[in-house]
């Protein structure tokens, strides 16, 4: 794959930093997190960053690589809409028990992963032509 398309390559390298960057905060801020999002305990935070560590790790190889298969970038893509899809869900059916601190952390980071996806997949456009 060409190793120029910049659009591409920023937008994975910006979702790998700020995966991993939130993997760190969330282990960090697990037992203040928990209430906010109305968990009755830090445990699945702690799931979820262990496994955003290991995405940001993958995307950080591919960025350091350049290595841009298409099957795997677009199974990236779409674990960022699933992300973003969960989200929503998260907030349609837990809305009571979310704080206004959870609401607003949920929704924020949905919409930065929307970001990423949208700007990944005009990078795969990119890559084809």
């Amino acid at each position: 794959m060409p190793p120029n398309n910049t659009l591409l390559h920023r937008a994975l390298a910006w979702n790998a930093g700020f995966s991993g960057l939130s993997a760190i905060v969330m282990t960090l801020g697990a037992a203040w997190l928990a209430p906010q999002l109305g968990l009755p305990g830090p445990l699945p935070i702690y799931f979820v960053a262990g496994c955003l560590a290991v995405f940001a790790l993958q995307l950080g190889n591919i960025v350091r690589t350049r290595d841009y298969r298409h099957w795997e970038i677009s199974s990236i893509i779409a674990g960022d809409l699933a992300w973003v899809a969960a989200s929503a869900i998260l907030v349609a059916m837990y809305f009571e028990r979310l704080t206004l601190t959870g609401l607003f952390i949920v929704d924020a980071v949905a919409l930065i992963v929307l970001v990423f996806a949208i700007q990944q997949i005009r990078g795969l456009r990119l890559l084809r032509t």
